[in-house]
């Protein structure tokens, strides 16, 4: 009768950390904007070039989400023949195009 009581526990208690995943996705997204605010004041202040400042961003930024990206979509995506070459070659000319008018 106990070990039926510990699994029903063990079903609940993953049940609960299942639908509480978005929650907590949250909340570390949160405390990741704190601290890139935090890290953003103190270089700042302490005289780094606001264009340094966004290169090392998105340098971080790339070196971090680019393993994630190769291992885990690279199977997911087509080839890339000269249709879709030419479709995202216009759409990166377009974009840098409208950006001083947004």
């Amino acid at each position: 009768m106990k070990m039926g009581s510990d699994i029903e526990k063990l079903r609940c208690c993953g049940n609960f950390l299942e639908s509480s995943k978005p929650y907590f996705a949250m909340i570390s997204l949160q405390f990741g904007y704190a601290g890139m605010n935090i890290i953003t004041k103190v270089s700042l202040n302490h005289g780094m070039s606001h264009y340094v400042l966004v290169v090392y961003r998105h340098a971080f930024a790339t070196a971090v989400i680019a393993p994630f990206a190769f291992f885990f979509e690279r199977k997911a995506q087509p080839r890339i023949n000269f249709k879709i070459f030419m479709q995202i070659f216009f759409l990166a000319l377009l974009g840098s195009v409208s950006v001083p008018f947004n």
